[in-house]
Formats: C-alpha cells, sequence, structure tokens
C-alpha cells in the first residue's frame, strides 16, 4: 500500500512567544499519526521576531517550510499560497491559535477513508449564542449543514485547490471548500474533536464579512438574507449583553 502523504499549513502572526514550541508539538503529533509529512508554516506579515523565529525551524528541521507573506494577507491568503507549492495527498489547514489543537489531527485521519473533505466540530458544543448564531447564519447564507463554521480544523483532499474561491473572507475559506465538494457529489465528513477552553476563532469581523459576502454559487438568495438578518439580531443582542456587563 502506497504511503499518504500530509502537508500541514499553518499561518501564522505574531507569534513570537509560542510558535517553537506548538511547531514541536504538531512535529511530535505528525511523527506518531502519518505516514509521511510536511509543515508548512505562512508567516502572514509578522512584525515581533515570528519571523526569524520560523526561518530557524525550518534551517533545523527537514519537514518544516516556510513561506513569507510581506505584509499581513489573511488565513485565505496564506492557505492558497501554501496549497501551491505543498506535495502532500491531503492538505491539513488549523490555527495554532484556534479552539483546537494539531492533537485532533489523528481524528480527522481516522475519517479520511474515501472523503474529499473531512471537518471538525467541537464536543461539547460552544456555549455562546452567538457561535450558535454565525452556525446557524452561515447554514442559511451558503446552504450548507456543516455543524461548527467558526472552528478552523479540516482535512482537504490537494486535488481541491480549485474549490477556494477567489475572493472570500478568511472564516468562510472552510466551509466554502466544505459545500462546493458536497455540491459536487464529493464525499464529505463531519468529525468531533475536543475543544480547547477559553479560545474561541469567531471574531466581530468574521460576523460583518458573513452579512457582506455574496457567495459566487449561492442558490438561495432568500436563505442568505434570512442568515445575514439572523446574525445582525444575534449579533445586537449580544453586544447588548457585553454593554450590560459590570
Amino acid at each position: 500500500m502506497s504511503q499518504t502523504t500530509i502537508s500541514i499549513v499553518l499561518p501564522v502572526r505574531n507569534q513570537a512567544g509560542s510558535v517553537a514550541s506548538n511547531i514541536a508539538e504538531c512535529m511530535a503529533v505528525a511523527e506518531r499519526h502519518c505516514d509521511d509529512y510536511e509543515i508548512i508554516i505562512v508567516d502572514d506579515g509578522s512584525s515581533d521576531g515570528t519571523r526569524e523565529q520560523v526561518d530557524h525551524l525550518a534551517a533545523a528541521y527537514a519537514p518544516v517550510m516556510v513561506l513569507h507573506q510581506p505584509v499581513p494577507r489573511g488565513y485565505a491568503a496564506a492557505l492558497r499560497m501554501a496549497w501551491q507549492v505543498a506535495r502532500g495527498d491531503y492538505i491539513l489547514a488549523a490555527s495554532l491559535a484556534g479552539p483546537a489543537g494539531l492533537a485532533e489531527l489523528p481524528r480527522l485521519l481516522a475519517a479520511r477513508g474515501e472523503n474529499a473533505v473531512v471537518i471538525g466540530y467541537r464536543v461539547p458544543a460552544p456555549r455562546s449564542p452567538i457561535t450558535a448564531a454565525y452556525a446557524a447564519a452561515v447554514c442559511a447564507v451558503l446552504g450548507t449543514n456543516m455543524r461548527d463554521p467558526a472552528l478552523r480544523l479540516a482535512l482537504f483532499r490537494a486535488d481541491l485547490a480549485g474549490l477556494l474561491p477567489d475572493k472570500v473572507p478568511d472564516g468562510l475559506v472552510h466551509p466554502e471548500i466544505y459545500t462546493r465538494a458536497r455540491r459536487a457529489g464529493m464525499a464529505v465528513a463531519q468529525v468531533a474533536v475536543t475543544g480547547r477552553r477559553g479560545r474561541d476563532s469567531l471574531t466581530g469581523t468574521a460576523m460583518i464579512d458573513l452579512v457582506n459576502y455574496s457567495p459566487p454559487s449561492v442558490r438561495n438568495p432568500q436563505g442568505a438574507l434570512m442568515g445575514a438578518m439572523t446574525l445582525a439580531v444575534a449579533g445586537g443582542f449580544w453586544l447588548l449583553r457585553r454593554s450590560r456587563k459590570p
């Protein structure tokens, strides 16, 4: 049986204090669970010494490669850049600062099978009402069934680079690829992972991006409008609750 190579793509920005330990953890997990792997770090215009640290890691460890974006361009641009040079059969896309760590990699690999896309979702689900409202709105806007679109942890077959839209907000990169693969009749899966306490990738920017986003292949414009309205109302309640806290 031929080996499966995994390209682990890790966009980073201003993580000088933690990037070395995070990459060490990533390598330890990959060594145990991957036939063959590479780690592609994309430095997204860091200004705090991260650039020098990741260059040192690439020089010290053969599986590590570094790409540099001279100015911050975001997650979508970083993933697209790494995908162009990745040699893996699958792309593992993740955020080192996100609410799920690379220790969850085995769960995604175990669900690979014939699936073109494997997406993680947190169990237990986040308690935040705004996170639940965001998930409902993403599903309405894209016409999809993702359980946890705010979680940035996914395994993509390497030949799916064309499913990443040219202009897509960072928070909708994984939902778009998952949804497009599913519409194309490809096998996709969602697997439960353990979230890290106190971390959530959902930001106000992600919510604004969703409200303003017009999916290139949207099938249900009324659903998209309702999704945006749902998110706007939920966001209003969330901001009201925050403003009342002492």
